[in-house]
């Protein structure tokens, strides 16, 4: 009989230990998301691969929860992110001029084909540059990465001459393309991406500078009647999904290691690339919808490589005064990566 006692006990104890130890195992964070891209968007899909595999990874300790509404505009999510309005978004990084300007670089003029290449090299830069990545100080940085080469979209006429481009009125996305526009003496205005579609249907703007993506994620294959390509494109915008830095030291050591090892390179290679798939598909919608395509003119090209020569100076001396050695140098190497296949 004692021992039925005994054996009892131990069960009982055992349970009991199992219970309290039990809530601690499984214990999650859920993190909330704040997205104001449409969810065909690209990087739309991506954030949320990247969320489910942090979630298999973490054993579900790491959950995501998007709000059913952005907290704030496009331009103010990193101020949202890094108060804590939400624990992780995307926003452009251009919608705020001035505030990161050694990531200029890469938006600087025709820059390369390839979304990915460009994103990569973003990445390593500013893992490798210090004051680079000190821009964005207030946050965790999970990705920083690029979309395609900036192509010039309108819905009058073919462009052939710089007075042809200064003719019209474009949309612009903010950061490097708006100097870009200046240097140029185009008429541009900064508006979000997502506002593409109303300002060409209505007429308030001629023309939209924005990736191949954009004809098929805002839907403009019917507004669109000239596209101008650039070798290496006119500009390119750059992006940065961040966490909350409270959110993220809260975590466990474990978890933050494995956020870390699917952050960085590898998660903006997967932005760029699905940036780059996105514009095969941009490419071929305008081929079906009778979009005239033509490439800028050699005196075209050889006129915007003079008149925006002064951005890549002025890159390098701003790196300068932050410390940065052999700054002419980096940006001759950044081209170059950004360039490859």
């Amino acid at each position: 009989m004692n021992g039925i006692r005994s054996f009892t006990r131990r069960t009982f104890g055992l349970a009991a230990m199992a219970w309290l130890v039990a809530p601690a195992a499984q214990a999650q964070t859920t993190l909330t998301v704040s997205q104001w891209l449409p969810a065909g968007h690209p990087v739309h899909g991506v954030m949320q691969d990247w969320a489910q595999k942090v979630e298999q990874a973490t054993q579900g300790r790491v959950r995501f929860k998007t709000l059913p509404q952005p907290v704030t505009n496009p331009p103010g999510h990193y101020n949202a992110v890094r108060d804590g309005l939400a624990e992780v978004a995307m926003t452009v990084i251009g919608y705020t001029p001035g505030r990161f300007p050694l990531s200029e670089i890469a938006e600087l003029p025709l820059m390369g084909e390839s979304a990915e290449a460009n994103s990569v090299a973003f990445q390593q830069l500013a893992e490798k540059v210090p004051p680079v990545m000190a821009e964005y100080k207030d946050v965790k940085v999970l990705a920083l990465f690029s979309h395609g080469p900036g192509t010039v979209f309108n819905t009058k006429k073919d462009i052939q001459t710089l007075a042809d481009l200064q003719g019209l009125k474009f949309r612009v996305g903010g950061g490097v393309v708006n100097e870009v526009g200046k240097l140029l003496g185009a008429n541009t205005t900064l508006k979000p991406a997502t506002e593409s579609y109303e300002l060409l249907s209505t007429g308030v703007m001629d023309g939209v500078w924005l990736p191949w993506e954009s004809l098929v994620t805002y839907k403009l294959d019917k507004l669109v009647r000239h596209a101008t390509v650039f070798p290496g494109g006119l500009y390119n915008s750059t992006f940065i999904v961040m966490m909350n830095k409270r959110a993220y030291e809260g975590l466990s050591a474990a978890d933050k290691a494995e956020i870390d090892k699917l952050s960085g390179v590898p998660y903006a290679r997967e932005l760029g690339r699905a940036f780059d798939k996105r514009d095969a598909e941009g490419k071929a919608l305008a081929q079906a919808s009778g979009i005239k395509t033509s490439n800028a003119p050699a005196a075209l090209v050889k006129e915007v490589e003079s008149r925006t020569a002064s951005l890549n100076k002025r890159w390098a001396d701003l790196a300068r005064s932050k410390g940065v050695s052999n700054a002419e140098q980096i940006v001759q190497d950044y081209r170059a990566q950004a360039r490859k296949p």
